[in-house]
């Protein structure tokens, strides 16, 4: 009996999913906004968000970023953003590869801003994180240098904390 229930169940909701249509929608930047990753300034931070937002004018608040001061593998930096805005995009930004922008995310209604993820970045740079609030934009910026040895950055670090 309790089988006959169990499998009733998960076909009911089998249909279920099947008859009720989806209700998360993305929109794909790539397409509707190709400027923001193309182009012969696409590894200019303000142009790239010129070319998404409209303009490049953020206040600098609201937001945090969590990123290392220093990376030891430029491959892999990983990186925080979390807001109690309540935000309509989350876009990443960075000035030390050739495409500016790293990510744009659409955030739900009723949607929790905190993101984490792993960015690559060939050099020493600038990481921003933008947030959208009603055609406003917030944003919070941190330098992250990347150092070519394993060690090294760790050493560095070390050495800088010690003598301040």
């Amino acid at each position: 009996m309790n089988r006959r229930k169990f499998l009733g169940l998960g076909l009911g909701l089998g249909v279920a999913a099947v008859i009720t249509p989806a209700t998360l929608s993305a929109t794909n930047f790539r397409e509707t906004k190709p400027g923001a990753w193309r182009g012969p300034n696409a590894n200019s931070i303000d142009t790239a968000m010129k070319e998404l937002y409209g303009t490049s004018s953020t206040t600098e608040a609201k937001v945090k970023l969590k990123a290392p001061s220093i990376a030891e593998n430029g491959a892999v930096v990983p990186i925080t953003i979390s807001s109690k805005l309540a935000g309509k995009t989350v876009a990443v930004f960075q000035d030390a590869n050739p495409e500016s922008l790293v990510a744009v995310f659409t955030v739900p209604a009723d949607g929790i801003i905190e993101y984490s993820m792993r960015i690559k970045l060939a050099k020493t740079g600038k990481v921003v994180a933008v947030v959208e609030v009603d055609g406003k934009l917030y944003s919070a910026s941190k330098t992250v240098k990347v150092t070519a040895g394993g060690c090294g950055g760790w050493f560095y670090q070390s050495f800088i904390d010690k003598n301040r």
